[in-house]
């Protein structure tokens, strides 16, 4: 409050004390309805006096709503917006649903109308307000991209006037579409070359060879086609990219994955046969493809983690990896398998490929399956291929067979001592006879043994959504039958059994 003299209290110091109450945000909303208002502005007006490098400071810890209002007030504050860094950056989000609510059929393809105007002008609008600015986040979700083509490319060029970090471009509304339906053609080259991360869903993605994004680092490909080659042209324009992820996608039946990607992750694609892997830094590689798949590792000596998910008919079985697997270099570490594990022939023989990873120290098995782990695996046989093996996991997918099949019971597997393996996890243990013999036999063989931790949870490594059982834990009384039957059957006097 200012004295009769007209002098503020305290001088400068009255920033603090309306930064701490929100006061620069109420100064400016009150300014802003006098100037609506036309009362009269020849009260002094002791806030504008600050010098041009508080303000920006004051601004910068405004959202981007309120700093924004203040470019109503005059020429100085205008400037003084576009010249600061607001440090509370949301994601700009631009959506077609918004202009009639989420009902899929009131906006997609129909015909030019007025709020279609009014998202195009709100997109220029943006433009001019951000020119020269730095922008965290702009997510653009339209269906109706095709109708102007020229408009919507000369926004995406225009982009280049702001720098923009990431960029999430969708070109339908929703994310799951018909394979039918035919997805606007899209070519990187309307895009800026500054940015570091992108997201492109529902288009056919097209590279071009003029183009260069010396700043991408990370590159999402979501419900998109890709034909021959130009994902090869895509890594081949990115001189920085280090992680690359293609979910629910079209792929050509030949991908050769170049460039310094460190990680990939492919997840729920479709038509691809042959995966050429020549990636000199690629260290992890996720995939789970919905059809037959044969992995070339042609150059890949950094690659330590592998992760993959086989859709296997039911009561096929078939090599993950194949003679191929003979290209993997010896550094791999961790292994993680996922497949349908129930056949007509038990135990199954372990994949041959596996003689490959004998330096693996971390390996992960994800059985679907309605049989224990002792009628699937011969467990001797099993350790004896890994013989530098540290942590050893299973979660097991318990599946309903569909037919009746009555077995003999076979002969506990033979003790063959493992004098590396510190750790066992078990997700998916319901405590039957046959799953308790596969751990007393993991406790008396394994020489170093420190931990087993056995859990009823079923894990999902290859989906996002969580199991309906993922959160599935045992009654106290069914946890220490457990511990009474497993007590005193380690060969490692530092083991202990931990159950969830």
């Amino acid at each position: 409050m200012a004295s009769d003299n007209g002098i503020i209290p305290g001088g400068g110091k009255v920033v603090l004390p309306l930064l701490a109450l929100g006061g620069i945000a109420l100064w400016i909303n009150y300014v802003y309805r006098r100037r609506q208002e036309e009362v009269d502005d020849t009260e002094e007006d002791y806030l504008s006096k600050l010098p041009d490098d508080v303000l920006r400071s004051i601004l910068g810890n405004l959202t981007v709503r309120d700093a924004a209002r203040t470019t109503t007030l005059s020429t100085r504050w205008k400037y003084l917006f576009a010249s600061t860094q607001l440090q509370q950056q949301p994601t700009f989000r631009f959506k077609c649903t918004n202009m009639s609510g989420d009902r899929h059929l009131a906006h997609s393809h129909c015909s030019y109308n007025q709020e279609k105007d009014k998202f195009m002008n709100g997109l220029y609008q943006f433009l001019r307000l951000c020119s020269g600015r730095t922008v965290d986040s702009i997510e653009l979700r339209c269906c109706f991209v095709r109708e102007f083509p020229s408009a919507f490319t000369h926004w995406f060029q225009s982009l280049s006037r702001i720098s923009v970090q990431s960029l999430h471009l969708s070109f339908e509304c929703f994310r799951y579409r018909s394979r039918k339906f035919i997805f606007f053609k899209f070519s990187l080259e309307a895009l800026s070359q500054s940015l570091e991360h992108l997201i492109l869903s529902s288009c056919v993605v097209l590279s071009s060879p003029s183009v260069r994004f010396n700043s991408l680092t990370t590159l999402v490909l979501c419900s998109v086609v890709l034909t021959s080659g130009h994902l090869e042209g895509v890594l081949s324009s990115c001189s920085n990219l280090k992680k690359l992820t293609i979910d629910i996608s079209e792929l050509p039946s030949k991908l050769q994955l170049t460039g310094t990607v460190i990680d990939v992750l492919i997840l729920e694609c479709v038509g691809v046969k042959e995966i050429d892997l020549h990636a000199a830094c690629l260290r992890t590689l996720v995939c789970k493809i919905n059809n037959d798949v044969t992995f070339f590792f042609s150059f890949v000596p950094m690659l330590e983690n592998v992760m993959v998910s086989r859709c296997f008919q039911l009561f096929k079985y078939s090599y993950i990896f194949g003679d191929h697997a003979r290209d993997l270099p010896n550094q791999v570490k961790s292994l993680t398998l996922q497949f349908f594990a129930d056949q007509d022939s038990f135990p199954i023989a372990n994949p041959t490929e596996m003689k490959t990873f004998r330096k693996l120290t971390n390996l992960r098995l994800i059985p679907l399956t309605s049989h224990g782990i002792l009628q699937i695996f011969e467990l001797s046989r099993l350790l004896g291929d890994f013989p530098l093996l540290q942590s050893l996991t299973f979660a097991v997918f318990k599946v309903v067979s569909l037919t009746e099949r009555t077995r003999s019971r076979r002969p506990p597997p033979s003790l063959k001592g493992h004098n590396r393996l510190k750790e066992v996890i078990y997700y998916g243990f319901d405590g039957s006879e046959i799953e308790m013999e596969f751990v007393v036999y993991i406790l008396k063989c394994a020489i170093v043994l420190e931990q087993v931790f056995l859990s009823p949870r079923v894990l999902s490594y290859f989906s996002c959504a969580p199991h309906p059982e993922a959160n599935a834990s045992f009654s106290e009384e069914k946890r220490n039958s457990i511990q009474q039957k497993l007590h005193g059957q380690a060969l490692s006097s530092k083991a202990w059994v931990i159950i969830e």
